[in-house]
């Protein structure tokens, strides 16, 4: 499009329009680069929405102000066109333009769009850097024509514009030698092992967050585990004195067989819980899952006072979910209602079909949140607990959001929290 700029092809010819003087008329190629250049700025306008939709607390802010400062600067940008056509609509909107620099600025202000202060200090040390690089080249540039002119005798703007072209193509590849000494000695860092660094504690932190939950499982699983221990033990000890007996041995096949699938399917169970993977989708009951969950806080609950109470829906359909995902789902935010509580409270859970959906509340009566608290819950790495890593609930909300759901949540500072969970009827 650059080389065809200046050919008829582009701009067929220049005449009076309104109330300007000359206004191009587009030729041929106008029209392929006026809709390439539509379909750009609108499928990118789709995948910010996109986005934006996927998003919760401080990005979905971030994204909502860059959305609207660039609808205001595009949509204020387009009204340059309507007189290529003759469509009698002055190019007024230009104004709007800067409406996107001005909520633009406010983004990165308000809610950290970009990290200002490494903006402004990456700006100024290159500022300065390329200021620097630029008198020394035109001090060369001066010395260079003086003496050439003196030599030749007659001034040299070919000799000069040569030199300045030379300096341009120059600059770029002695900005990418001067970067990494920047990064290095005033950033301390290259951008390329900061955001390595930065992935490499994301994953960390992922790690540690789902061993956490996995070791509450766990420690579930014992006491799960116990009883079916019992009774093996207890069959073992009466095998050499009731071995003989009519029926003992078939009774002690069934019974030890059955106990130990029991303890085979728990162990299994922790173990695929462990394994990061993708979603294994099954056709399931949620209140099964539910109650798998609860049993395996059941000394928590004894031990914390804590009142569980059920309202669930008989008719609720089957769900197509991963049940181990769905089970880190409700361990979490069990986990968060016994923190919330401490002592003495109560979880209320309750199911319902939901137009398409079948809904899952869970509520107790803890402390509740507050609402700065409250507008970063589903934010990685953002938490109030001293030990926490932040990470529990983005997991949950990943979860959900992939089993194409929804949660959301509504808190008040002392009087409790209730967790609404929407997964799609099968």
């Amino acid at each position: 499009m650059l080389i065809a700029d200046s050919t008829r092809y582009f701009i067929k010819s220049v005449s009076p329009k309104a109330c300007f003087s000359f206004w191009p008329n587009p030729g041929i190629l106008f029209h392929l680069f006026l809709s390439i250049w539509i379909s750009v700025v609108c499928y990118g306008l789709f995948l910010t929405l996109k986005d934006y939709k996927q998003s919760r607390g401080i990005k979905r802010n971030q994204i909502k102000y860059f959305l609207l400062a660039a609808l205001i600067g595009w949509s204020g940008g387009a009204t340059n066109f309507f007189l290529w056509y003759n469509i009698p609509i002055l190019p007024y909107g230009n104004i709007l333009v800067s409406g996107f620099v001005i909520l633009i600025t406010y983004a990165i202000i308000r809610h950290q769009l970009l990290d200002i202060g490494i903006v402004i200090r990456k700006t100024a040390i290159y500022s300065i850097l390329a200021t620097v690089i630029t008198i020394i080249y035109f001090i060369i540039v001066y010395i260079m024509e003086v003496a050439f002119r003196g030599f030749m005798g007659y001034k040299s703007i070919p000799w000069t514009l040569g030199v300045i072209v030379m300096f341009t193509l120059m600059f770029q590849p002695l900005k990418n030698l001067v970067q990494p000494f920047v990064d290095k000695y005033f950033f301390k860092r290259s951008q390329a092992v900061l955001s390595a660094e930065l992935e490499k504690a994301q994953e960390e932190l992922k790690r540690t967050e789902r061993l956490k939950v996995v070791g509450t499982l766990a420690a579930g699983m014992a006491h799960e585990i116990k009883n079916p221990l019992t009774g093996i033990k207890t069959f073992t000890e009466y095998l050499p004195t009731k071995y003989n007996e009519p029926g003992f041995i078939d009774k002690f096949c069934k019974i030890v067989g059955a106990e130990v699938d029991k303890i085979n399917s728990i162990v299994q169970q922790l173990l695929d819980f462990s394994k990061p993977r993708q979603l294994k989708l099954e056709q399931i009951n949620i209140h099964t899952l539910i109650e798998q969950t609860l049993s395996f806080l059941n000394n928590d609950f004894i031990k914390n006072r804590i009142e569980v109470l059920k309202d669930f829906d008989s008719s609720l359909p089957l769900l197509n979910i991963d049940p181990n995902q769905i089970k880190q789902v409700f361990l979490n935010l069990f986990l968060n209602a016994i923190d919330a509580m401490k002592e003495d409270g109560k979880i209320a859970i309750v199911t319902k079909p939901v137009a398409g959906y079948v809904e899952i509340i869970i509520e107790d009566t803890g402390k509740g949140m507050a609402k700065k608290d409250l507008e970063h819950i589903f934010d990685p790495f953002y938490t109030t607990k001293e030990t926490g890593t932040g990470l529990g609930m983005s997991i949950v909300y990943g979860i959900i959001k992939e089993h194409k759901g929804e949660i959301s949540v509504k808190s008040e500072e002392n009087k409790g929290t209730a967790f609404t969970i929407r997964l799609p009827i099968a």
